[in-house]
């Protein structure tokens, strides 16, 4: 196990049990600074790359492991794992996120006393390696023959730590924020952002995508529905519903249940009290583009 550089070991007895979700974590390469082990997006084959960390951690770039106690583990980023395409067990196979699989091998990894991480599905010493040790954004990482005196192989982790509560705000046109009011049913619309943010404070407790406001109603599509058009209102909070589960940090705000699908305004129409929908994404529509401003206490 890494010692200080990655998990301490009493953190790894803690929190590596069969089964169990371990703490959150940002992957650095110690090549440079503030570059983080990356998904691409949330979606089974998207590729691993390296990328700028940026001022917080993101679901693309926060990682939990699973396994067991000095042994191996599986790193997932909101249920899709690392994972060594088509388990090819040879220098320069790249690395992909897909959907995590407790026996699958392509996804065993353990963590070294010498800041390496060893994929353990094959037979040959191979180790997460930065391709050809270069930083630039959106370079795929592969498996190499470890080497503890290769520097592409090197990283340390940094924990994640999670805001109190957020606010939602459309990105093209400033100030018109995600907002709704204290009830069952109630829609989720967009209205002029406020500095009390008065019915736009939202949290995820669990970190795991719901979006709660007034602390057990939950952003949700109504009637369960995901297709273009179906409207978002607030309901209960239901642990067992995955339709309440987002992905909303990344500048989009995707529904976890089809990632292919997001919080649209209707016509870009700003007026204040517009109910939101979700709809199929597209890269480049503005009506899709979010901000998420991130509160670290429950000061304002």
């Amino acid at each position: 196990m890494l010692a200080a550089s990655f998990f301490s070991a009493s953190i790894l007895a803690a929190a590596l049990s069969v089964n169990a979700q371990g703490p959150m974590i940002e992957i650095q390469t110690t090549l440079g600074s503030n570059k983080c082990l990356t998904a691409s997006s949330l979606k089974n084959g998207a590729p691993v790359v390296i990328q700028d960390c940026g001022a917080n951690s993101t679901t693309l770039n926060s990682w939990s492991g699973t396994g067991v106690p000095g042994g191996t583990t599986q790193l997932s980023a909101n249920g899709f794992c690392l994972d060594v395409t088509d388990n090819v067990d040879k220098d320069g196979s790249k690395l992909q996120v897909w959907t995590c699989g407790p026996r699958d091998m392509a996804q065993k990894f353990a963590f070294t006393t010498d800041g390496t991480i060893q994929w353990s599905g094959g037979g040959n010493n191979k180790c997460v390696d930065i391709t050809d040790g270069n930083l630039s954004n959106g370079n795929q990482v592969q498996i190499w023959t470890c080497d503890k005196n290769n520097s592409n192989q090197k990283f340390k982790s940094i924990p994640v730590n999670f805001p109190v509560w957020f606010t939602v705000e459309l990105d093209h046109i400033a100030g018109n924020c995600i907002t709704a009011a204290n009830a069952t049913n109630a829609p989720v619309t967009v209205s002029t952002c406020t500095q009390e943010a008065t019915g736009q404070i939202i949290t995820d407790p669990d970190h795991n995508g719901r979006m709660v406001m007034y602390d057990d109603l939950c952003v949700t599509p109504a009637g369960n529905t995901i297709a273009d058009g179906a409207k978002l209102v607030l309901a209960p909070c239901d642990a067992d519903n995955k339709m309440q589960l987002w992905n909303h940090r990344t500048g989009s705000v995707t529904s976890k249940a089809n990632a292919g699908f997001c919080f649209d305004l209707p016509n870009g129409n700003t007026t204040p009290g517009t109910q939101l929908q979700i709809w199929s994404c597209f890269s480049g529509n503005t009506n899709q583009e979010w901000v998420e401003s991130d509160h670290w206490s429950l000061n304002w």
